[in-house]
């Protein structure tokens, strides 16, 4: 540019030489050269320029949008660490409905909560082993006595060999014996000869025992007790063979799954008359669960079926069905899956029904459209939803969790003040119906105040700014639930939760763990219907040990008739006598006294076994009896037909 200046300044003048000696046109050849190679780079400088603001702005896009990511990161880690707090809490923490809040820290509170920390200093619980006082009572167990002598029985003298003489027995304590015997059982039925002249059935036989299976191998209380281990205790299968042959009996899970379903067949009716009372029921508790079966029967693999309990006031009611919709629910508690309206009752009267449960829709959908239909929810599941609240965010939400659980504690406390004076005013004393009276009118009052404090409270913290999310969360499904929660004034006899519900289904999650689940629908609705019987029976008060005694006999199917062909008469090889005796007139002395009968040997025996040696077999002494019984009657047999032959030496038949 320079260069290009000098000769435009030389060109005013008259043809100047430059200095160099270079003419005018030569220098203006070079400047223009010059101007346009600039002219190329300044066009190069513009072009990148404007590629390098694309591509600024292509990067500040890119910058926004991980800025967005890395918030929405941010923000599902924090809800991922909040579930990891929260299963932790579940899987490893201390239930929250067992022991009260962990001990307050430093953390400030949240702003939203105006209660106070729920963790003050409290009365610790004693836990562990030897926590209670004394121990159990055991007197409801068999009592056997077992005396411990010398061996040989009796003492000497060490020095002059003098013996002892017995100065009593030393009661030196109790213990818990446990001892799984598999026997078995040989039936011997006594068989009767007549000896009168009477005409009719000259021999008879004693019934034999109860068999639940005709012809099956287990006696009456080897199924109770499969069943009660199979569905009740919750073992699997594999479980049940392995424990068998450890005590010495071989036993194949096929027969083993054969006699439950036969056992099962059984009792279907039982179970049903259990499942049509429980519908008669104005109060039940409900819950469900999943099921897995692993051959549903259309072909597919393991499909997911769902177990349902009903609870009524006498009878525990469950349910195996592939569905978890809301015609399960109508079927059992009688509402007309049309109208969704209860059906009238046997009378003919329209019906009221009360069910306690948690938030599932399918209850509240129900209680939306029945008539006469109360929903009771579950306190004790808002208040899980609370404490995860406060697990996932601690920092902020720890104290604000904690007032919650005051408050709840403080409705618990007077809700069973109300079911106390509603049980005391049931059935008053003769001179006391006035206190009864103010009793319960005092505990209605102390219920209204404690679910007023919470009616405050959640509307107060529903318009305050800064409450963290899972709190917001907790308090919406609280403003959601809120007319089936606060129903329970008028249900004192009902409990705030649905624990008893959760409780009964835990024996069937636990064999679903153990077992993973039924083979079809049949042995799915098989073990539905021993749940049934198994839970009603100990809802009545019935141990496991009380099942074998009402099991029911048999079912014989009907007898065979003898074929009939047209225009004949009936097959003569086919006419049977009837099995049952008839009449043998009136009972002489000898039938009344049969006779001495030896019984069994006690089991356990009264003295000390050896831990080692030959062990004592009960079936063993039994039938080492029976045949000293046989062998003495034969020589009777032989010896009396002796005698006769030397009175009679022709051989001619005597009459007695």
């Amino acid at each position: 540019m320079t260069a290009a200046a000098g000769v435009l300044a030389g060109a005013d003048g008259a043809r100047t030489p430059s200095a160099g000696g270079a003419s005018a046109e030569e220098l203006l050849a070079r400047a223009l050269e010059v101007i346009e190679q600039q002219s190329v780079r300044i066009d190069d400088l513009a072009r990148q320029n404007t590629e390098l603001r694309e591509q600024n702005a292509q990067l500040a896009g890119a910058s926004e949008e991980l800025r967005e990511l890395a918030g929405g990161q941010a923000a599902q880690l924090a809800e991922a660490n909040a579930t990891i707090a929260v299963l932790q809490r579940i899987v490893f923490g201390r239930s929250s409905e067992k022991s009260g809040p962990a001990p307050d820290g430093d953390d400030d509170d949240a702003g939203a909560g105006d209660g106070k920390p729920g963790g003050g200093k409290k009365k610790q619980v004693k836990r562990g082993p030897g926590a209670r006082s004394g121990r159990r009572d055991y007197s409801g167990l068999p009592r056997f006595e077992v005396f411990w002598d010398f061996p040989g029985g009796g003492y000497c003298c060490p020095d002059c060999g003098e013996p002892f003489t017995l100065l009593g027995d030393h009661w030196s304590g109790e213990q818990l014996d446990w001892q799984v015997i598999i026997r078995l059982v040989a039936n011997c039925q006594r068989r009767y000869k007549k000896e009168c002249r009477c005409p009719g059935q000259q021999t008879v036989m004693a019934p034999g025992p109860p068999k639940a299976v005709g012809k099956g191998l287990f006696t009456n209380g080897f199924i109770a007790m499969l069943l009660t281990e199979r569905s009740g205790s919750g073992r699997s299968m594999n479980s049940l063979v392995t424990g068998l042959t450890r005590q010495g009996a071989e036993i194949s899970p096929a027969t083993l799954a054969g006699t439950v379903a036969q056992a099962g067949r059984l009792l279907a009716p039982l179970a049903g008359a259990i499942a049509e009372r429980n519908r008669d029921s104005w109060l039940i508790h409900a819950d469900e669960t999943t099921w897995r079966v692993f051959a549903p029967g259309d072909g597919g693999g393991p499909a997911k079926f769902w177990l349902w309990v009903f609870i009524g006031a006498d009878t525990v009611c469950f349910v195996m069905d592939p569905s978890r919709a809301g015609k399960v629910l109508a079927r059992h508690a009688g509402i007309d899956e049309d109208t969704g309206q209860l059906l009238p009752g046997a009378d003919g009267e329209p019906r009221r029904l009360v069910i306690s449960s948690d938030f599932y829709a399918v209850y509240q959908s129900a209680g939306r459209k029945a008539d006469g239909l109360v929903n009771l929810f579950c306190w004790s599941h808002l208040r899980r939803y609370l404490v995860r609240a406060g697990d996932a965010n601690p920092a902020q939400l720890r104290r604000w969790s904690d007032a919650w659980l005051d408050r709840i504690r403080d409705l618990y406390a007077a809700h069973d003040e109300l079911m106390a004076a509603w049980q005391e005013a049931a059935a008053p004393p003769a001179r006391g119906k006035q206190a009864s009276a103010a009793r319960l009118e005092k505990a209605h009052e102390a219920w209204d105040a404690a679910i007023t404090v919470i009616d405050e409270t959640r509307k107060e913290q529903a318009k305050a700014p800064g409450l963290q999310e899972p709190g917001k969360k907790a308090l919406a499904t609280l403003d959601r639930q809120w007319d089936g929660l606060i129903a329970h004034r008028d249900y004192p006899m009902a409990g705030l939760d649905n624990n008893l519900a959760e409780r009964t289904i835990r024996g069937p999650v636990v064999t679903r763990k153990n077992a993973g689940g039924s083979q079809n629908p049949g042995t799915a609705g098989t073990a539905a219907d021993i749940w049934t019987i198994l839970a009603t029976a100990q809802l009545a008060g019935l141990k496991p040990r009380h099942l074998p005694d009402r099991l029911p006999r048999r079912m014989r199917p009907p007898r065979r008739k003898a074929p009939v062909r047209p225009g004949t008469r009936p097959v003569p090889a086919l006419e049977r006598q009837p099995r049952g005796p008839p009449h043998l007139g009136p009972a002489t002395a000898e039938r009344q006294n049969p006779g001495p009968v030896t019984p069994p040997p006690a089991w356990p025996p009264a003295i000390a076994m050896p831990s080692f040696g030959v062990p004592f077999h009960r079936t063993s002494e039994y039938l080492r009896s029976h045949r000293a019984e046989k062998r003495a009657y034969r020589l009777a047999a032989a010896q009396e037909r002796q005698d006769c032959g030397r009175e009679n030496p022709r051989g001619h038949a005597i009459r007695q």
